[in-house]
């Protein structure tokens, strides 16, 4: 901690030589001022803790202890009113008025002592770590007030209890320092920090007695008095008459108005400045008054913290509110995840996604609603966002209801980190049902539209090859029923085109059902695929509601996989399934469920069977092409399901379920 230091205001070089000898054993140090102007500018710019001025060199002693005071308020001053052998002379500390002396004691005692009593009771000054409050209220001076001042601060703290804006805060200090004979004046402003600047509260312009319609402005040495209580954090005290009224905010108008004497008090708590009043007198300042403004000062500087805290806690809460309504009322599930995973806070969304009750889910781990993988997923993610300090992700995971659903999820997560601590997550669940069900639509049609163009090449195969052999006997014969034939040939190749050119545009495998003989369709189709040397076996018929074109279809890419893909197939068997899924070779309760196709070839690769229908298996090296594919596609767009097995003689058995 720096020694205090004592100014000593004197132009004699004796004086000053004695009065540092004296001063030698002190835990002082002493610096000089040789006149009062250089006094006042160490007072500005320098911590002065006392102050010893020479009656016999400076002439105007009141003026500089009233200077003294308002430079640095408090500060103990004394007046040494002349020589002794000690070097100390008749001292008289000034503590209210300069004229008001009273003999002291040797100048070193003196001094030490009287800074002993005023270290505990000093003001503290602005950017002090040890105090949150810029202004303080000697508490003790109170009690001496005269009863018009205790009066006066009595009234100020009475109607400042209940008030919850500056404007009245200005409004009470400006009525009661007004309103009594001691004062002239007051009024109370804000600093504005972006443009340094102190703007007037005019809670009731017309009622004011000063117009104050302007602001003052700060920085450009014009206002010293306020820049400097404004910098140090203290009440500033000052006495200015004609010549000097500029450096006084708005003194020509106090001038014009008798005023000569002002106070500046900061308005500050907490550490934080509010403003400043600004208080005219037409006589000086007495010490007492002095106490009177500190004391109102301190009680204006709480209210407005006081008011300024329940602004922020009032905007938190309107905050806190509007984030409260738009969780509650948003149709995505919102939730708030505390650092251990357990949810603190759940939207009624989410209520309503999951089957759960509100209590039901709070202080419930995440695990109740996801699964442990995607809980260790989701928990690091949260992770790489807190390393890479960042805001939100975005990740799919499906959520588990209570009835034991899986709903697909995409959740939005952010993790909460105010003032750097992880206190726990955010997240928004969204249910993409309906856009995991349109991408896997899009998905199978960009699967179909993939596989078209080889869909055209296979199907058209079989029709070409045989309108080419009618027409290669056409030539040879003449014969016009071959011609037919190849008629027939050409048309079914025009329809298979036309059906994939619908399905193509329509994504329809079965567009329009009419009941359908199985005996009569089963023929037709065997007629347009080239069987060598097989035959077609019908055990049985029954009515189906089918797409007769996409029916055909079905079958002859089935009886084309039986004839092309197995060179010992013989004969293909074609008949309605019985409920035990048999074609009589079981007990039979006569209710058909659907229809069978079998040959007696060489049968479908076990390894294959469960996976036979998929085109990118279909158009494998086994040499099965896509016509499986095809049908899968066809019983599907019906509504039917098929089955891949083994026929009784070791060949391939397509079973067609089609319910009863």
């Amino acid at each position: 901690m720096s020694r205090p230091r004592v100014l000593c205001v004197s132009g004699n070089r004796s004086t000053r030589a004695a009065v540092t000898l004296s001063l030698t054993d002190a835990p002082v140090d002493v610096v000089i001022a040789q006149r009062p102007a250089a006094a006042i500018d160490r007072l500005e710019r320098e911590g002065i803790d006392a102050v010893v001025i020479d009656a016999s060199t400076v002439t105007d002693v009141p003026a500089l202890v009233d200077t003294v005071e308002s430079e640095a308020p408090r500060t103990p001053t004394f007046v040494s009113w002349g020589a002794s052998d000690d070097g100390g002379g008749v001292l008289s500390e000034v503590i209210v008025r300069a004229g008001e002396i009273e003999p002291g004691a040797q100048l070193a005692a003196a001094i030490t002592d009287r800074l002993d009593d005023s270290s505990s009771a000093e003001l503290p000054r602005a950017g002090d770590p040890n105090t949150g409050d810029l202004t303080t209220e000697p508490a003790a001076s109170l009690r001496e007030l005269p009863a018009d001042l205790a009066e006066i601060v009595g009234a100020v703290r009475r109607r400042l209890v209940d008030v919850t804006s500056p404007l009245a805060v200005e409004r009470v200090l400006r009525e009661e320092l007004t309103g009594s004979d001691r004062f002239a004046f007051a009024w109370v402003g804000e600093y504005d920090r972006g443009e340094r600047e102190i703007v007037p509260w005019l809670s009731d312009p017309e009622a004011m007695a000063w117009s104050l319609h302007r602001t003052v402005s700060l920085g450009d040495g014009e206002q010293p008095l306020l820049e400097r209580a404004i910098h140090t954090g203290e009440i500033r005290f000052r006495r200015f008459g004609e010549a000097d009224r500029d450096a006084v905010p708005f003194g020509d108008r106090a001038f014009e108005r008798g005023a000569r004497s002002i106070a500046v008090a900061p308005l500050a708590a907490g550490g934080e400045l509010y403003g400043v009043a600004v208080v005219y007198a037409t006589t000086p300042i007495s010490a007492r008054e002095r106490d009177a403004i500190r004391a109102i000062a301190a009680t204006a500087s709480h209210v407005l913290e006081t008011i300024a805290i329940r602004g922020r806690l009032d905007q938190r809460e309107r905050a806190l509110h509007r984030y409260e309504r738009l969780v509650e009322t948003a149709g995505d599930g919102m939730y708030v995840l505390d650092d251990a995973g357990h949810f603190t806070t759940v939207n009624d969304a989410l209520v309503e996604m999951t089957g759960y009750s509100r209590e039901g889910l709070l202080g419930e781990h995440a695990s109740i609603l996801f699964d442990r993988e995607d809980v260790t997923a989701a928990t690091a993610l949260i992770r790489s966002l807190l390393e890479a300090e960042s805001h939100t992700e975005t990740i799919e995971l499906p959520l588990e209801t209570k009835t034991g659903e899986r709903i697909p999820c995409e959740a939005q997560i952010a993790v909460l980190v105010p003032g750097g601590e992880f206190l726990g997550s955010v997240g928004v669940l969204r249910d993409i049902t309906e856009r995991k069900r349109s991408e896997r639509k899009l998905r199978e049609r960009n699967e179909r539209l993939d596989t078209f163009a080889r869909i055209v090449s296979h199907d058209l195969r079989n029709p070409l090859g045989v309108a080419q052999g009618y027409l290669e006997l056409f030539e040879e014969t003449g014969d016009v029923e071959h011609a037919e034939k190849t008629r027939e040939g050409l048309e079914r190749m025009e329809s298979i085109i036309e059906d994939v050119l619908a399905i193509a545009r329509e994504g329809d495998w079965a567009a329009d059902t009419d009941p359908t003989d199985l005996e009569s369709i089963a023929r037709d189709a065997w007629d347009h695929v080239s069987t060598a040397e097989a035959t077609l076996s019908v055990t049985g018929t029954m009515t189906i509601e089918a797409d007769r074109s996409r029916l055909l279809r079905l079958l002859e890419n089935c009886f084309r996989n039986s004839i092309e893909h197995s060179d010992t197939t013989r004969t293909v068997r074609v008949g309605p399934l019985e409920r035990d899924g048999r074609d009589g070779r079981g007990e039979r309760d006569g209710r058909a469920q659907g229809f069978f196709i079998e040959d007696d070839g060489e049968g479908l690769p076990e390894k294959l069977r469960d996976e036979i229908f998929d085109p990118s298996v279909s158009s494998s090296t086994e040499g099965l092409g896509i016509g499986l594919w095809i049908v899968r596609e066809v019983a599907t767009g019906h509504g039917w399901s098929v089955v891949a097995t083994e026929s009784e003689g070791g060949g391939a058995r397509f079973e067609f379920e089609i319910g009863v």
